[in-house]
């Protein structure tokens, strides 16, 4: 029994990393268009179509559907995993997985807003004025996000755009390694040692 599950977790993974390569090609023009972008999205999407129908999964122009999709096949793959190696699952195990699932969406959010963050500095250093371009598009899409950072600490004070970039990414930076250490080092452990 243990290797039919084993066969179906790696399956499962398999899956998720063809999502994972389907939701990455769609950042890449005329790409997902090609035989084998059509392949994957033939493969994928009607998986990835049940996250990206749930409205809340997107924040203004964040869609967090297929973070979502592909963090609910890792579960999957987790649960098959220790159902192979004969484990049990408990309730903590399962609320633990759950925690795992939001803090991984929440990270993802958090590095990618980051490497955002960075690339937006080195092009406002770069040059004097992006208004007009296609900087100025993504400001508008991300600036009530980094404003709302920043509100954290200026409560209502202005703050200058390359400031809040600044303080969003420390922020983002903070929140990012602390998270990781109350997630993994002590509420998880916590968590998975709840008995029922």
């Amino acid at each position: 029994m243990s290797s039919i599950f084993q066969i179906i977790a790696a399956a499962v993974s398999i899956y998720t990393f063809l999502c994972l390569i389907r939701v990455f090609i769609t950042w890449i023009p005329n790409f997902e268009y090609s035989a084998f972008g059509r392949f994957l999205s033939s493969l994928c999407d009607p998986f990835l179509n049940i996250f990206r129908k749930l409205r809340f999964l997107r924040i203004g122009n964040l869609d967090l559907s297929s973070a979502v999709a592909i963090c609910v096949l890792w579960a999957i793959t987790y649960f098959l995993n220790q159902l192979a190696t004969g484990q049990r699952i408990t309730f903590g195990v399962i609320l633990s997985i759950l925690i795992s699932l939001i803090w991984s969406i929440i990270s993802s959010v958090l590095v990618f807003l980051a490497i955002f963050i960075v690339i937006r500095l080195i092009v406002l250093l770069a040059s004097e004025s992006t208004y007009g371009t296609f900087w100025d598009i993504i400001d508008r899409s991300f600036s009530p996000i980094l404003f709302k950072m920043t509100s954290i600490f200026y409560k209502g004070r202005p703050v200058s755009f390359k400031g809040s970039l600044i303080i969003a990414f420390i922020e983002c930076i903070i929140f990012y390694f602390l998270g990781n250490y109350l997630i993994a080092q002590i509420l998880r452990p916590l968590i998975e040692k709840i008995p029922f």
